[in-house]
């Protein structure tokens, strides 16, 4: 569920897709290959470091640079939230990475600790939409920080607004460090925490996703449209969700995933 897709969920009402400096691709920019980044390389190339705010006094929430700090000693990137200065217009900062090239069918992994904090989402997701030239397509995986017991899993197809679904985890998401991963198929999308199964839906069922879609992660402050949903953020409150690895591995492809590397402490 990102910001982008000039919708949410019920409350939010239409978001205009009026961004700035975001970066664009063409179909020749699609990755056919598989990659696994463990997060040291921000400066290789692959990843893009969003720096603008989306055009809507609703979204309380502008990428900044700022938001995005690399080298703790763990390893991990870290993405944060905290107030905006008021120049800025907005009520937050916050981090987002964006994988430059767009990617299809495949395993989408990534070691995360998720974010405390009423009000707080952190999430790894897949998009395209408007400003790519296509109608919405995503797939999600968010953590709301107010129950990290549980993960926000859905999809959009083609402009629909599909039902998204609550999964227990069975542990506290943001207690620290697991692998969470997504495959995606023509004919199926199956979620997965530290190996384990968490939903499946096919083609049979609900429709799927089908046009290639860039990698985001990213931690954001909900509105008051999202209060039912994620809470409302209190406008003082700082949050970090830590990245340690994103892997995509191409549909009947073989390479080495963030799932074969030790989990960092």
């Amino acid at each position: 569920m990102s910001i982008y897709g000039g919708w949410r969920r019920p409350g939010f009402g239409a978001l205009a897709v009026a961004l700035a400096v975001l970066p664009s691709w063409a179909a020749s920019e699609i990755q056919d290959s598989g990659f696994l980044s463990r997060m040291d390389d921000l400066d290789s190339g692959g990843w893009y470091i969003s720096d603008f705010s989306v055009k809507k006094p609703s979204f309380r929430t502008g990428w900044s640079r700022t938001a995005v700090e690399t080298g703790p000693e763990d390893g991990a990137v870290l993405l944060s939230l905290a107030p905006a200065p008021p120049e800025t217009g907005k009520d937050f900062q916050g981090g987002e990475l964006q994988w430059r090239q767009a990617t299809r069918y495949g395993r989408y992994e990534v070691v995360m600790t998720a974010a405390r904090g009423e009000g707080v989402i952190s999430s790894f997701f897949t998009y395209t939409g408007p400003y790519f030239d296509d109608p919405h397509n995503e797939i999600d995986f968010e953590f709301l920080g107010r129950d990290t017991t549980k993960a926000w899993v859905n999809r959009f197809t083609d402009g629909k607004k599909l039902p998204g679904q609550w999964i227990g985890l069975g542990f506290d998401a943001a207690a620290g460090p697991h692998v969470y991963a997504f495959e995606w198929t023509e004919d199926s999308l199956a979620w997965f925490a530290d190996g384990k199964e968490l939903l499946r839906i096919t083609g049979k069922e609900a429709e799927i996703p089908s046009r290639p879609q860039k990698i985001y992660l990213n931690i954001w402050g909900g509105a008051e449209a999202q209060r039912d949903w994620s809470g409302f953020a209190p406008n003082g409150i700082r949050a970090v969700a830590r990245y340690y690895c994103v892997s995509y591995r191409p549909l009947g492809a073989l390479g080495q995933q963030c799932s074969d590397l030790p989990v960092s402490q």
